[in-house]
């Protein structure tokens, strides 16, 4: 039991520091907005590309976090077989994870192809 609490608590650290990277790197962005004149009220293209790079970068950070977040399930239903112990209960919720992780691992990589596909055909 003391593995599964360690392994909550290092899902726990690692989504905490995933939402403070998504702050910085949204903070970053803000000169995106700035005004080569000195004002803050009309956007400066030049500054970090065009809107849809943009939105393109930050689907694609998005995606990566989720990608991380399955990896974690799968190592969380690994830790969770292998201390089964011969409990049914505890493999069949493993397996259950662990095919749910995969589907989204798949997921994951087809929305990335597609955000990839529909960038280099409208860019």
């Amino acid at each position: 039991m003391n593995i599964i609490k360690k392994a909550t608590t290092s899902i726990a650290t690692t989504f905490s520091a995933m939402v403070f990277t998504v702050n910085n790197v949204l903070a970053a962005g803000s000169s995106f907005y700035d005004n080569p004149q000195g004002g803050a009220s009309t956007p400066n293209a030049a500054a970090q590309g065009t809107l849809g790079d943009n939105v393109s970068q930050i689907i694609n950070y998005f995606l990566g976090m989720l990608g991380l977040v399955a990896v974690a399930m799968l190592i969380y239903a690994g830790m969770l077989m292998v201390t089964a112990g011969g409990e049914e209960e505890q493999i069949g919720k493993a397996k259950k994870i662990i095919t749910y992780a995969v589907i989204g691992i798949v997921i994951i990589v087809l929305s990335y192809t597609i955000i990839g596909f529909v960038t280099n055909i409208l860019g």
